[in-house]
């Protein structure tokens, strides 16, 4: 007969099995799409010019006029898969406490630990990983005022670095990496007003430029980047939660209105995976707290309803991690805050609980950082 000891070390060996093929088969799936993805951007590129008559003479000029061009949305490019990819949650608070510290997920060990703190106390922060290091832009400070403030840690070292300032002081706000670059999007100001105005940071020159700002002031919204456009949607417009959308052309260096969520949503978390923005949890206008989600669709223009998280979450973060979206932190529908971890499995089309953060957290931010392919 099996003794309790062994029947333990047989699950526990059958689990890890499990998990290293499950792992396998999400990275064998996610090279997968993005080949499919890849030759079918491919085929329709060479359809659009195949399909484009040779018209000469003088109606040539006015054929040419009438040629459709695909929007950007439409073009959607999957990135290369990060090397050695790990998730980074910043910041944050606990009760009236606001945090520096810093976790770190490493998904092979399927384990969090600790790494050095950041310099300065953040809540309400942004993060964004970029060319191997991880950055910490703005929030709140532990006396409760906006910051401009940035710091980076870079993959090779140990210690934060002081990096130039944001024009302007940031809270509750968006950024996204696009381009080369890193993107900081509307917030609450230094006298905690909701502000439309968008700021890009080149790391080459180390230096801040203003470019357009959104159409309406913004706090509690979320930023993603997809393609050759960066979308800002939901959070509060200074007079209600909004759901509104709209999307910034880097090309031509404006916004446009884009369609809007099916439901209003401020503190909640945004993240593209494969051609689809989601968008989860959050609160309302009536301050109720959300588990549901709704995707955006990039090819079609369009939102739908998406599998609901197994909890209410507020204030919390998500990001995407070797082809699956995870969701951390945040406040519940009691505003107790959570170290729970969920994640969505896309090939099952379900939810399941991740490994749990090692401090309950809310307010915080969320990044990948890759290894830096030079």
């Amino acid at each position: 007969m099996e003794s309790v000891d062994d029947r333990h070390v047989r699950e526990v060996a059958e689990l890890r099995g499990r998990l290293k093929r499950e792992t396998q088969e999400i990275e064998e799936r996610h090279k997968r799409e993005a080949r499919e993805l890849k030759e079918r951007h491919e085929r329709e590129q060479g359809f659009v010019a195949l399909a484009q008559p040779t018209v000469k003479g003088a109606d040539a000029p006015a054929q040419a006029k009438r040629r459709r061009v695909a929007p950007a949305a439409a073009n959607i490019v999957p990135e290369q898969p990060l090397r050695n990819p790990k998730m980074y949650v910043l910041g944050g608070k606990s009760g009236s406490v606001t945090f520096s510290s810093v976790e770190c997920f490493d998904p092979a060990e399927e384990a969090w630990e600790e790494v050095d703190c950041m310099a300065q106390k953040r809540a309400r922060p942004a993060a964004v990983g970029l060319n191997g290091s991880l950055y910490a832009l703005g929030g709140f400070d532990f006396r409760n005022a906006a910051m401009a403030s940035v710091e980076m840690l870079a993959s090779k070292s140990s210690e934060w670095q002081k990096v130039q300032a944001m024009n302007a002081a940031r809270a509750d706000f968006g950024a996204c990496s696009l381009n080369g670059a890193i993107w900081a999007v509307g917030g609450l100001d230094a006298d905690g007003e909701e502000i439309s105005s968008v700021e890009r940071f080149d790391p080459r020159m180390k230096k801040w430029t203003n470019v357009a700002s959104m159409s309406t002031g913004r706090s509690g919204h979320c930023v993603v980047a997809a393609g050759e456009a960066m979308y800002a949607f939901g959070g509060y417009d200074g007079k209600s939660v909004c759901s509104s959308a709209e999307r910034f052309d880097v090309r031509k260096g404006l916004w446009a209105p884009e369609p809007r969520m099916k439901s209003c949503r401020k503190d909640f978390a945004a993240a593209v995976l494969g051609t689809d923005i989601w968008a989860l949890g959050g609160h309302d206008d009536d301050a109720l707290q959300l588990r549901s989600v709704e995707r955006f669709d990039l090819r079609s223009g369009s939102w739908a309803e998406a599998p609901c998280m197994r909890t209410e979450r507020s204030a919390f973060s998500a990001v995407v991690l070797n082809g699956e979206l995870y969701a951390m932190g945040g406040l519940d529908n009691e505003y107790d805050r959570l170290d729970s971890v969920e994640r969505f499995v896309p090939r099952a089309n379900i939810w399941v609980d991740g490994k749990s953060l090692q401090s309950a957290r809310s307010d915080h931010a969320v990044a990948v950082v890759g290894d830096f392919a030079g």
